[in-house]
């Protein structure tokens, strides 16, 4: 490819990602067509490795669909960079990314077989293209073991959620968001399969992690202490259960507009936990509280 057409690509590819970092989505997607546009008149052309660069504005323009929710045609973008790209060797990370692109939109709308198909092929892909990818293999094992929890394979959920906590624990340390949120989801699995020690365990990591790493107020701390609080409740450790659930009913009532349904799930909780421990009066009345707060809230 010229020089002069590899100026103009890089030059609109730096333009879309500026739009879109300003929410500028309308202005974003004409820079996006230009890109695509330019790169496919360069395929006509026959200049040297135009086809790589169209599978590459492609993706920008799918990026860019995906973000304004534009799924559909962003799955379609995806595929077609994909089909051009598989065309070269020594591409693993292009196609990689690409195939984890696709994976989240069947995710997204619960088409199971095909987001394990693309997830598993992403994971293969970094792989394959050696160390440098760490954090995108960590994501994608979380990912794909949400997915087979869903569709009951709890052993391939474990394997897939302890094979990315492993990486975030050696690569970003035990201090850090994403080690928690593995931590959380193991923590999550292991009290649906009712092994509530590990559970515990897990739970207890991710909430010391979140409290350091996003502080005593955040709704991702408010999740673990209500998952926490699940773990104890299984293990008869009452008293601490509680407490767990007030902190996250707490820290989600203030964030009750962003979510609402969290809280919700919190409180009912909660409340099923006063029952249980014959305290219905407490249970009414944070029942009566929360419908109080959430008949304030819009949608």
């Amino acid at each position: 490819m010229n020089a002069g057409t590899a100026n103009i690509l890089d030059m609109l590819s730096t333009r879309v990602e500026k739009l879109c970092e300003k929410g500028e989505w309308q202005e974003a997607y004409h820079a996006s067509q230009a890109v695509v546009d330019k790169a496919r008149g360069a395929v006509v052309q026959k200049e040297g490795g135009a086809e790589l660069a169209l599978a590459g504005s492609i993706e920008i323009q799918a990026d860019l669909l995906r973000q304004t929710g534009n799924l559909e045609e962003a799955r379609l973008g995806y595929l077609e960079s994909l089909e051009i790209a598989n065309q070269f060797t020594d591409n693993e990370v292009m196609l990689a990314r690409i195939s984890a692109s696709v994976a989240v939109l069947y995710d997204n709308v619960e088409n199971e077989a095909e987001a394990v198909r693309f997830y598993e092929r992403a994971i293969e892909l970094y792989a394959r293209a050696g160390m440098g990818h760490s954090e995108e293999v960590a994501d994608i094992c979380n990912n794909v073991g949400f997915v087979y929890r869903s569709i009951g394979n709890f052993d391939a959920a474990e394997d897939l959620l302890l094979k990315g906590l492993e990486i975030c624990n050696h690569t970003l340390g035990l201090e850090h968001e994403k080690t928690a949120t593995l931590c959380n989801n193991l923590g999550a699995l292991y009290l649906k399969l009712e092994r509530n020690t590990q559970a515990r365990e897990m739970n207890m990591m991710a909430l010391e992690t979140r409290f350091k790493v996003l502080g005593g107020a955040h709704p991702d701390t408010a999740q673990s202490h209500a998952n926490l609080a699940l773990s104890l409740c299984k293990g008869g450790e009452l008293k601490e259960a509680e407490e767990h659930f007030k902190s996250a009913v707490k820290i989600y009532e203030k964030h009750i507009n962003e979510e609402k349904h969290e809280y919700a799930a919190v409180v009912e909780n909660y409340a099923e936990f006063l029952k249980m421990s014959n305290n219905e009066k407490t249970a009414e009345s944070v029942i009566k509280k929360a419908q109080k707060k959430l008949s304030k809230v819009a949608g």
